[in-house]
């Protein structure tokens, strides 16, 4: 019998605790997402560890293999799906209880990882308002239970020797983390959820295994710089680093190493609490998201006692879990059995949801879904604004049409991402009012920098292109230019000077520039707070408005005065316009509705009319 690996128990701990603390947004744990990489390593080494002492016994079944994982897995997934889906029924709207339930049934049946790659979109509802986007992960471990074993057994019928498997195990691995980071380049988002760029991980796990069998290391500096390489990774990455890369070979490796050097009699690993959290870390790992966002969704703010309550509560719920659903031993039958009783249930629910609901609400709620064509327009979309954002992308950009200049009229240059795009229809109706051409360059999360600054290679040729190229060459038919973004997503130190470093580069060339301010930012979307408000009768925008956003907004308004423009939306504007448009379609891209009424405040903007005077009101007054 395999003796127990008290380190193993340990990584799991670490893990489900980097993940913890990453989803909570807990300051210095910006790059806990590594947890999930640990867990794959893990996984992959008792996986291969289970295939081949079976195979090397003449005892390995595929069917006995798929079996256990069943069991291991299936039950406290089916609890947690079963416990969404009655609680969900009584508090979620309608719409947002029927895209919970499909990615239930994406969950239970193991390809949520392909239904969200599938259907991630930038007008698609927002990754942190789904409730188990968590569940790729388990998607993309239970598709390698099915073809992995199937794989290594296949190869050991075949090449008879263990040896010739482990080395085309140990090739394909190699080749495998190549195509990964390569195909990252190409297409982040399918890099990140398909298991043909994530399997390497797995399949380094078993590798450790190898290692391990044939070399007895045991060094406690060894086992520090390993830790501290998760740990230094925990605290310095961040979700703006394309992953898999280049840098998911740091906790990958030290997770093998880890494994590799076998210091299960370690006193600090061996600690109550640390095995404690690692027995329960599948539980923890699956109830601790649901909580966050059903925080969210219910208004709570995330300060330290919110963030406090939502630990002691996931750590509490996880060892009833462990306690009562992971330990007791169930048949095959049961679960498969238990997935199409919590399908149906969630079906009955869906048909049979509260009639009560006015069309109207119904209608709010569902907004961004029944007006997703006319929001693409807003943006213009797949033309002057770029969504998807690959390395080859940058060719795709409709330069012709986007920065056409018009010799006839004043031309306007509107640059960032998908915030200031979001402005590019309104601002364009307005200034075609008075002869003004504008001209449009936006992308995804695009921001308006003149050096790279952790962006992407789309971004960095995009803006290389705009600011050296073709504003230097045409400097003299630009009349101005308007930077636009949602200037929250980057820290503060990071986003001011920067801004200041393209407000004096257009000064050398005689170019005009404001910058438009921060959106809001809301929890959950806005017309989702609309609709629930209608129900209640209530106002709820106030809680479930970030505060943070709005002070942030008050710091760029002080640090970049000459040219920031404040549009943070305020009580004094119609939260619903007369034909029934929200402000912002979702938790903070203005609607065309809320665009328009920026546009006006911009327009009307003391600092706007100073930097634009001989531009858009020379016009007005001719």
């Amino acid at each position: 019998m395999t003796k127990f690996r008290y380190d193993i128990n340990a990584l799991r701990s670490v893990a489900v605790i980097s993940v913890l603390l990453f989803h909570l947004k807990v300051p210095y744990c910006s790059g806990g997402f590594i947890g999930v990489d640990v867990f794959f390593v893990i996984s992959g080494y008792l996986m291969t560890r289970i295939i081949f002492d079976g195979i090397e016994k003449n005892e390995f079944s595929i069917l006995n293999f798929w079996n256990k994982r069943i069991k291991r897995i299936v039950p406290a997934l089916l609890f947690l799906t079963l416990v969404i889906t009655i609680v969900g029924y009584f508090f979620y709207l309608p719409n947002e209880y029927n895209i919970n339930e499909k990615n239930a049934t994406s969950s239970l049946l193991f390809y949520s990882n392909i239904s969200y790659w599938k259907n991630v979109g930038y007008f698609e509802p927002a990754s942190e308002n789904n409730i188990f986007l968590h569940t790729w992960s388990l998607s993309v471990e239970w598709q390698f239970y099915i073809i992995y074993p199937i794989i290594i057994w296949s190869l050991f019928k075949l090449l008879k020797k263990k040896q010739y498997v482990v080395t085309l195990i140990a090739v394909s691995t190699f080749l495998l983390c190549g195509l990964a980071i390569f195909w990252t380049y190409k297409s982040a988002t399918a890099s990140f959820y398909l298991l043909p760029t994530r399997i390497w991980e797995l399949m380094a796990g078993g590798l450790a295994l190898v290692v391990e069998k044939k070399f007895v290391v045991q060094n406690k500096w060894a086992l520090i710089c390993c830790y501290a390489a998760i740990f230094l990774s925990t605290v310095f990455l961040n979700d703006s680093v394309l992953w898999p890369g280049e840098y998911t070979l740091i906790p990958v490796i030290a997770t093998c190493g880890i494994i590799v050097l076998k210091q299960s009699s370690n006193a600090i690993l061996q600690n109550s609490a640390v095995q404690l959290t690692g027995r329960i870390s599948y539980s923890l790992y699956l109830w601790h998201w649901p909580l966050i966002v059903f925080a969210r969704y219910m208004g709570f703010q995330f300060n330290a006692i919110t963030v406090i309550g939502i630990i002691a509560l996931s750590f509490l719920i996880a060892y009833l879990s462990y306690t009562f659903i992971e330990s007791i031993k169930l048949k095959t039958s049961i679960p498969i059995i238990l997935i199409l009783a919590v399908l149906a249930l969630s079906t009955n629910m869906l048909s049979n949801f509260n009639p009560n609901f006015k069309a109207k609400i119904l209608d709010m709620a569902d907004y961004k879904k029944k007006h997703n064509r006319e929001i693409k327009e807003q943006f213009s979309t797949d033309c002057c604004f770029v969504v998807n954002n690959g390395s080859d992308e940058f060719n795709k950009f409709k330069r012709r049409d986007c920065l056409k200049i018009d010799s006839t009229q004043k031309n306007i240059l509107l640059l960032g991402d998908s915030h200031a795009a979001s402005l590019s229809a309104s601002l364009r109706e307005q200034f075609a009012a008075h002869h003004i051409n504008l001209l449009q360059a936006t992308a995804s999360s695009a921001f308006p920098f003149l050096k790279k600054n952790g962006t992407s290679e789309f971004h960095h040729q995009l803006y290389q292109y705009i600011f050296y190229e073709f504003l230097t060459k045409n400097k003299g038919h630009i009349d101005g230019v308007i930077l636009g973004g949602s200037w929250y997503q980057v820290p503060q130190l990071d986003v001011v000077e920067p801004l200041l470093q393209v407000t004096r580069y257009l000064k050398t060339l005689g170019i005009p520039v404001i910058i438009i301010g921060q959106t809001n930012i809301y929890a959950i979307p806005f017309p989702s707070i609309i609709a629930k408000g209608m129900e209640s009768n209530t106002d709820l925008t106030d809680i479930y408005s970030n505060k943070q956003a709005a002070v942030y907004n008050d710091f760029l308004k002080q640090k970049l005065k000459p040219y920031y423009i404040d549009v943070y939306y305020n009580k004094q504007t119609p939260a619903v316009s007369s034909n029934f448009d929200p402000y912002e379609f979702d938790r903070n891209h203005l609607s065309k509705y809320g665009a328009d009424l920026a546009v006006k405040k911009i327009l009307s903007d003391s600092i706007f009319i100073d930097q634009f005077r001989k531009i858009y009101y020379k016009k007005m007054l001719n």
